[in-house]
Order: structure tokens, then sequence, then C-alpha cells
């Protein structure tokens, strides 16, 4: 059995004392390249949405770098962790996640932020347990798959029983209310069942009665016809001042920007430029090529975690595969609809901007998924080595 001798204080850090044998000779460097560019720049982007240089602009800053060092703290332990803790584990993860759920609606614990209850304050930080759910809902139904791989594809029942806990964390979420997160993880969810090999008419039953009810959920709530009205018709409705200033703030950026920290829609006109609709205060200050730039990095990202993914499924790792996979649908998604939001594309949702909004849950999210995909590649390229 091929070993890493000679081991350095670095890999025992990350790797831990039951991955002795792993080294970082696998690990994917366009993945951990952009993934680092994306983190950086996001830094700059937080800081320069609260420019001018006030007392305000630097605790915004610090708080998003220590958010940076706990999502970091958290990465450095699902690395240290084999896969087969996760695959093992995954329904314990999917549990406490919805106990998370529910404790947001719990007096004195569940915060609550412009009517709705989506965070839950811990040690002065908020977090919002619905990202955890997406992450215990990949790895959970990853490991059910392959657990119950016949009885899934073949019974109704086997089939059913992921969809019954995907369908009440669902549930769960709607409540606080957050349709975005809940149609993200609906997606995301479909998605795995699909790779892993879920009966079609199975499929497009689910798909079907989610789709009926997301569209019932919309049309049922006057907050949400309201914005369905403005994207409709931005400019004369009132409901869509965020979308006017997202646009205004795009059309000033023209092809190369106004420079950094030089945008005018940040002061005052979009409430949310550090979070929603950060990628409209990119495009102002840094111009459409930037954008493009940025899109083209974020895709290549999808891509890698597919291709690592594709990697996994040819060497019969199908848990890695599916992980991968659901990584990468969770980050298009991301992407997709916060960029959708801030160029018209689709109705206004908060859904954040992967390594670059300000926000600690949904980088710790993003942290964690990206590190387990390279744990992935590492395994699979380490079971070749000792194979051979």
């Amino acid at each position: 059995m091929p070993k890493f001798k000679n081991q350095s204080t670095l890999q025992r850090i990350f790797l831990g004392k039951h991955d002795r044998s792993l080294g970082f000779a696998d690990i994917d460097i366009p993945m951990l390249f952009i993934s680092t560019f994306l983190l950086f720049f996001g830094i700059v982007m937080v800081t320069s949405v609260s420019l001018p240089l006030t007392s305000g602009t630097l605790n915004m800053t610090l708080s998003h770098i220590q958010k940076i060092f706990i999502a970091f703290v958290f990465a450095l332990f699902a690395f240290r962790m084999p896969m087969s803790f996760w695959q093992k584990n995954s329904i314990y993860f999917l549990m406490f996640s919805l106990f998370l759920l529910i404790l947001v609606f719990v007096p004195f614990i569940g915060k609550e932020v412009n009517g709705a209850f989506r965070w839950i304050r811990v040690l002065g930080f908020s977090f919002q347990p619905s990202e955890l759910m997406k992450f215990s809902l990949i790895i959970y139904i990853s490991s059910y798959c392959i657990r119950k791989y016949d009885e899934f594809r073949e019974e109704w029942l086997g089939f059913f029983k992921p969809v019954f806990l995907i369908s009440l964390s669902i549930l769960l979420i709607l409540l606080e209310p957050d349709l975005g997160s809940s149609a993200v993880i609906f997606i995301v969810s479909f998605s795995i069942l699909f790779i892993a090999g879920a009966p079609l008419k199975h499929l497009i039953s689910i798909f079907i009665v989610g789709l009926f009810t997301f569209i019932g959920l919309i049309f049922t709530a006057s907050y949400r016809i309201k914005r369905i009205m403005g994207y409709l018709d931005p400019w004369n409705n009132e409901f869509a001042e965020q979308l006017r200033a997202s646009l205004s703030a795009i059309s000033n950026g023209q092809w190369f920007g106004v420079g950094i920290g030089n945008s005018q829609m940040k002061e005052g006109f979009l409430s949310d430029a550090q979070t929603d609709f950060i990628f409209a205060i990119i495009t102002e200050e840094l111009g459409i090529v930037f954008s493009l730039v940025l899109i083209l990095a974020f895709s290549y990202l999808v891509f890698r975690c597919f291709l690592i993914g594709r990697y996994a499924r040819q060497n019969d790792y199908i848990f890695g595969c599916l992980v991968s996979y659901g990584t990468g649908v969770l980050i298009a998604l991301h992407v997709f609809i916060n960029i959708g939001v801030s160029t018209g594309l689709l109705p206004t949702k908060g859904i954040t901007l992967p390594f670059i909004s300000f926000g600690g849950s949904n980088l710790m999210l993003m942290f964690v998924l990206i590190t387990l995909v390279q744990k992935i590649k590492i395994e699979v390229n380490f079971s070749n080595k000792v194979s051979v």
C-alpha cells in the first residue's frame, strides 16, 4: 500500500490521523484557485459596498472576515473526516437540521427579521438553519440512494421515504416563510434523485406536485403577487424599487464600471446591496466585462464539481458522485437566482451569491461542500493508487 512518508505538520493538521496515508497531491487546483479568488473578491466587495471608510465599514469587513474564519474552521473539520463518516451519519445531520428548523419558531431563540423567522441567535451570531438543511439533504439523499438502492429504484415506498423527509424540510422552511430556499432545496433534491436513477414516473409525479404547490403558494400570498407584478413591469410598479435600483446600477456600470467604491446605487437605493443585490454593485463598479468573467468563474467551478462527480462515478464511488453533482447544482442555482434577480430575469428573492455576499450561514455551507468535493477527489485518487 503506497503511503506519503515524512508527512508534514500541515498535512497532519488538515488530514487527521485516520488519513495519514493521504496527501495534498491530488487536490483539484482549479477549484481551489477559483474558490479562493471568489472568497477574497467577496471581502473586497463587502468593503466596497460599505464605503466611504467609516467605523461601520470596518465593522462590516471585520465581521465578514470573522465569518470566513468560522467557515474555515468548519471546513477544516469536514476535510479531516473521511467521506464514510458523512455517509454513515447523514441521518443524524438531517434530524439535527430538522430540530433547528423547529427552533426558529421558539421565542427568545428564533430571530425575527421583517416578519420572517429564519435565524437562530447563538453566542452573538445569527445562523440560518435552512442553509444547514441544504447540506444535510445533499449527504442524506446521496447516502440513502446507495444504502437502499434496489428498494429506492423498484418500490414506491422506497422512493417515498426520502421524499417525505424532503417535503417535511420544505414545509418547515415555507413556514418561516422562505420560498426561495424551499425552491432551491426541491430542485437540488430532485436532481440528486434523478442522477441516482430514480424511476422516471416517480420523478414526474413529484415534479408536478411540487410545481403546482409552488405556483399555489405564490398566488395565495399578496406580497408574492406584488413581487410578480413588480417583476413583470418594474418601471411602473411601486413594489419594484429594489429591482429598478439594481437595473440602474447595472446600466451605470456599462462595459468597464465606475470604479471600486464609486457606486451610486449602494447609497440608500439598494437596501440589500451587500447580500441579495451585490452582483448589481459589482457590475456598476467593475463593468459588464468583469461581470461576465465572474460568471465564467462560477461556471467553471460548477463544471469542476460535475467533472469530479463523473470521475467518482467512473470509479464506482457513487456516494461521492452524488455529493459532487449535488454541490454543483446547488452552487449553480444560487448563482443563477442571485444574478437573475439582479438583472430582472427572475422575480425578487433573497438568495446570496456564493463566496461573495455578506453573511456567515451560506459561506459555511459553500466552504464545507467545496471541501467535501475536494476530499472526494483525493479519496478516489488514493483508492486507485492502492489498487495498482
